[in-house]
């Protein structure tokens, strides 16, 4: 799809996952970090819990098919080296300006190219000094206020979410400018804060509480009938199932085939797996359908759960046409037959000096009419400076040899 686009990354957490995407769809992708490393390479899980700057897998997971440089851009050489890498791409990818890159705004791109900038608040907006960890920005989405239970403290994200979302967002938004570019000729500058787009995972938040409601809470479960709290999340023997109690002439009937597994299996009485379950709410109000009911009905549904895996459970749900499912952890998805079958991952590739081999997440979707191949693993620190520099910029080996002896890659 982008084969003749060239993208130049200023490689840091958040821009990994964009330049991963367009890297997939064809771009070619040069990712720029500084001789010691991009920020990345620090980030767990580290191969064997051992760091190293070739061992985290979320480097090597988020930069599979692109090719990497070190450039010192504190220095002028090193700004001086991007300029003229910069004459050839379409794109820039740079996150907000850190200690170690902060001259790189005094690098100028011909007015043709699309830059991105990916910042953890809006540059122009009352946050914009606000420190910038994931945690903060993940905060300031509203996500983690209606996240978990009242009683207990805000449930945050296992991985930095913000940051993958913020990414995939550049992504979206680089695509689009790329598009006005081939019709006028001109680039862009776009910024992407990472609360915005981590505010997509609160759904509803931006829109409920500036329109002067209630602010959201966190709560035990996500509907109640009769008083009762209807859960959504049970514990089977091996983990964890997720049940939805829907009802309306759209939906009850997928609740009405649950009540009737949990009758077979003697979990629930008869009578209660007899009721019209798409008119539950209509019931409860008129008090035909107790508070009592609706407890007893939970607790049949709980000892449901207990009582298989949760692949037994996702097979009965899908034999069954049940609107609940197994909640997959990391360890489900990497080995889902059906993700391996419709070859979501590729063939295993080489991580640290040592030579083990990992599974590798093969492409971010899948297409009818377009293949993402697997073209080549992540960078190793600094592995085609050279071959960039002397096939990119025609500079001698004794040009290249004189920039890493004076730091400059």
């Amino acid at each position: 799809m982008l084969h003749d686009i060239r993208v130049i990354e200023l490689s840091g957490p958040e821009t990994m996952m964009a330049g991963r995407i367009l890297g997939d769809l064809g771009a070619d992708v040069i990712v720029v970090e500084p001789p010691g490393g991009a920020a990345g390479r620090r980030l767990d899980p580290f191969l064997d819990d051992t760091p190293g700057l070739d061992r985290s897998l979320t480097w090597h997971a988020l930069n599979r098919g692109k090719r990497g440089i070190t450039l010192d851009l504190g220095k002028a050489d090193g700004r001086a080296l991007l300029a003229e890498l910069g004459r050839s791409a379409a794109l820039v990818l740079e996150t907000a300006d850190r200690k170690a890159t902060a001259p790189r705004a005094d690098v100028a791109f011909p007015t043709s190219t699309v830059r991105c900038r990916i910042t953890p608040f809006l540059s122009t907006g009352p946050k914009r000094d606000y420190f910038a960890s994931d945690l903060i920005v993940t905060a300031a989405t509203g996500v983690p206020g209606i996240t978990g239970t009242p009683e207990r403290p805000p449930l945050f994200y296992p991985v930095p979410q913000a940051m993958m979302e913020a990414g995939a967002e550049a992504a979206i938004a680089s695509l689009a400018a790329l598009s006005a570019r081939d019709v006028d000729g001109l680039g862009q500058d776009i910024e992407v804060p990472a609360r915005l787009a981590g505010m997509m995972s609160a759904l509803s938040v931006p829109i409920v509480v500036p329109a002067n409601n209630p602010e959201l809470q966190r709560t035990p479960a996500r509907q109640r009938l009769a008083g009762v709290a209807l859960p959504g999340i049970f514990a089977c023997k091996d983990g964890f199932v997720l049940v939805s109690f829907a009802f309306g002439q759209a939906f009850g009937r997928l609740t009405q085939r649950l009540m009737q597994w949990a009758v077979e299996q003697n979990c629930l009485e008869a009578r209660l797996g007899a009721v019209d379950w798409s008119t539950a709410p209509q019931q409860a109000e008129k008090g035909s359908l107790t508070a009592e009911d609706m407890r007893a009905t939970v607790d049949a549904i709980a000892t449901l759960c207990l009582r298989h895996t949760k692949d037994e459970f996702g097979a009965e749900a899908r034999k069954r046409g049940l609107l609940a499912a197994p909640l997959m952890d990391m360890r489900d998805i990497g080995q889902s037959p059906q993700y391996r079958e419709r070859g979501l991952w590729s063939s295993p590739v080489t991580v640290g000096a040592e030579g083990c081999t990992v599974d590798d997440p093969a492409r971010f979707a899948q297409f009818s009419n377009y293949t993402i191949d697997v073209r080549r693993p992540a960078p190793t620190l600094s592995q085609h400076t050279a071959e960039i520099l002397k096939t990119d910029l025609g500079l001698s080996s004794a040009e290249v040899q004189a920039l890493f002896v004076h730091g400059i890659i």
